[in-house]
């Protein structure tokens, strides 16, 4: 009787094993698709709550009745967005900043005046008389981003080892248009491998629609 009911105990529990796994499996899938689910919907409602006080300020652009009132709307609508990619993309101590482009014809030059983040200001200025700088007028010219996880370990003519900089990686998407080149939004971080792929097309909308904000301004015309 003992040698009958322990080799019923074993084919049940032979059996049982390998159904119960199937289950732990399927209820992880489950699991993990409700997960992915509420992580969507948490991503859409961050970037909506981020978004939509943009679309306000950047509608002040084209609406503003005077060309003061319309550098004014620019300015803020740089601000926000370079607030907004620190907020969004939630890396501690991360820093935001946005350059200028500005082209007097004999040289090209990206000056940053609007930062958030870590209280540091930069101190790279971008001259395109400085041959360290090329890469970063090409990149931004051809209009590509561009996403760096530790310049410890990068090109020394570009980013020398006696230079201190108060980052150690970043990634860089330009604020453009087919037609024109408005500046360039970074985002730094202080260690390596600190900002994600992920990161940088959190950033790419953004900066398409700083761009757009800024074309759409144009010059103001008065009547």
């Amino acid at each position: 009787m003992s040698i009958k009911v322990g080799g019923t105990a074993a084919t049940v529990v032979a059996l049982l094993l390998p159904a119960r796994q199937t289950w732990l499996e399927v209820r992880a899938k489950e699991d993990a698709q409700q997960l992915a689910k509420l992580a969507v919907t948490n991503y859409q409602l961050a970037l909506r709550s981020v978004l939509l006080p943009l679309t306000d300020i950047f509608d002040r652009i084209i609406t503003a009745p005077s060309e003061s009132g319309q550098i004014e709307a620019k300015g803020a609508a740089k601000q926000a967005v370079v607030n907004s990619v620190v907020q969004f993309t939630d890396v501690p101590r991360a820093r935001s900043c946005y350059f200028d482009y500005e082209d007097d014809g004999e040289e090209k030059r990206l000056v940053c005046r609007i930062y958030a983040g870590r209280d540091a200001k930069p101190r790279t200025e971008f001259s395109s008389s400085d041959p360290r700088h090329l890469e970063v007028f090409k990149l931004l010219e051809n209009r590509r981003s561009e996403r760096r996880d530790d310049i410890t370990h990068e090109d020394p003519s570009r980013f020398p080892s006696d230079h201190h900089h108060n980052y150690q990686t970043y990634i860089s998407v330009p604020v453009a248009t087919s037609a024109e080149i408005f500046g360039l939004l970074t985002l730094d971080a202080l260690h390596p491998g600190e900002l994600s792929l992920q990161h940088e097309k959190e950033m790419l909308p953004f900066a398409q629609l700083l761009g757009i904000a800024l074309a759409g301004g144009g010059r103001h015309r008065t009547t």
